[in-house]
């Protein structure tokens, strides 16, 4: 049965720099867990995210190919006005949590096109940044 989840994405943290990932908090509609990857969310069919990072764009790829639908928050302000509304002090189980009552109007569905795109903007930005460093 797919099952619909609310991810609040943690930016992966440099393996060499801190020695730990950072890892997502993940509400299924009952309870709040974590897990390091997307990918391991293996019964989902709908999974709402509050931000991108480049880092997590293969996770992305590899979900939509196995037919999961992925839903972007488009504003961040949406989130830190209901953070305030209802009096939650920030944390990554709240937002996760929070992320469920948000319409889904204030969602845009991520297509695979749009994440391979974004993929070779960011290897081009990568480029770029390393000639000037030359």
């Amino acid at each position: 049965m797919a099952r619909v989840y609310y991810v609040d994405v943690a930016v992966p943290a440099d393996k060499k720099k801190r020695g730990k990932h950072k890892i997502h908090a993940v509400f299924d509609g009952s309870r709040v867990f974590r897990v390091k990857k997307l990918t391991e969310l293996d019964d989902a069919g709908e999974i709402y995210i509050d931000a991108m990072f480049p880092q997590i764009y293969g996770e992305l790829v590899e979900l939509i190919g196995r037919d999961v639908r992925i839903f972007s928050l488009k504003s961040l302000r949406l989130l830190k006005r209901l953070r305030e509304e209802n009096g939650v002090e920030k944390s990554d189980e709240a937002d996760a949590r929070l992320l469920s009552i948000i319409p889904r109007s204030h969602f845009k569905q991520l297509t695979l096109k749009e994440l391979k795109l974004l993929q070779l903007i960011n290897t081009y930005e990568k480029y770029v940044k390393w000639k000037k460093t030359i």
